[in-house]
């Protein structure tokens, strides 16, 4: 089941999904880094987290 990474351009809303937390981590960062704005991450569970919560929880279960 997917992890959503969702946030806002200058075109719009954006959402994209990855396979694995490393993988949605990675992507909401790249994302960030070219400007995009409101990143979140949902998980499988449909919670939503900033991507520094959704990083904090992964990296406390690995």
């Amino acid at each position: 089941m997917p992890y959503i990474i969702t946030g806002h351009d200058t075109a719009g809303a954006l959402t994209l999904k990855r396979e694995t937390p490393a993988a949605a981590i990675k992507k909401a960062d790249e994302l960030m880094g070219e400007g995009v704005t409101e990143v979140e991450i949902t998980d499988q569970d449909g919670r939503h987290y900033s991507v520094a919560e959704f990083a904090e929880r992964h990296t406390a279960q690995a």
